[in-house]
């Protein structure tokens, strides 16, 4: 009675030993945009900007956070995770910078009745990690598609962002500065497009 009561008190001991080292994983998420602006109705838009979902590469597609160490070796960080999956992060971003920085036109999820003209805009994302070099880098392709999925515009982007200091909260900073900087540099073509220059 008394050994097996001795065994019962070291194997919980051990338990909470464990239970008590484990750290829970830090989740991230990426900031969506700066100061949104009042909502456009959809009567007085002069054009509608359907936001497809964004494709992103399969190294990408992972809970963990993806750093480049070396030139050929990458890892996928087991405690460091996105609190959402990054293709779902990078898209509800889109819409919201999009939806910032063009004030003439509707930025949707899906095509609504009643608009003047719809695009529809295509986005791969290929790299969205940090890297040894203290950059946080993106790059990518997107496509404007026309009513009739007629290319309107199509562009590569690519971005590297310094990390402020080491660590995945700069650089979970720098990947959302970078998504943001690049949705502004694509808002500037969209402008282009909806209002061309005469």
């Amino acid at each position: 009675m008394t050994m097996r009561y001795l065994t019962w008190l070291v194997a919980t001991a051990l338990l909470a030993g464990c239970a008590g080292s484990a750290s829970a994983p830090s989740l991230y998420v990426l900031d969506s945009a700066p100061a949104a602006r009042l909502p456009v109705s959809p009567a007085a838009s002069q054009a509608q900007l359907v936001v497809a979902p964004v494709e992103i590469a399969p190294i990408l597609d992972e809970r963990g956070i993806v750093y480049q160490t070396a030139p050929h070796r990458v890892v996928i960080a087991n405690h460091n995770r996105w609190a959402a999956p990054l293709d779902s992060q990078l898209r509800d971003a889109l819409i919201a910078n999009l939806g910032a920085a063009l004030p003439g036109v509707t930025v949707v999820r899906r095509a609504q009745a009643g608009q003047a003209s719809t695009m529809t805009l295509h986005t791969r994302v290929d790299r969205f990690m940090g890297h040894y070099d203290g950059q946080a880098r993106i790059a990518g392709t997107w496509r404007l598609a026309g009513a009739n999925d007629e290319t309107l515009i199509e562009r590569r982007f690519n971005r590297d962002v310094a990390l402020e200091e080491d660590g995945y909260d700069a650089l979970v900073d720098s990947l959302a500065a970078g998504w943001q900087d690049s949705a502004e540099a694509l808002a500037d073509d969209i402008a282009h497009t909806v209002r061309p220059s005469p």
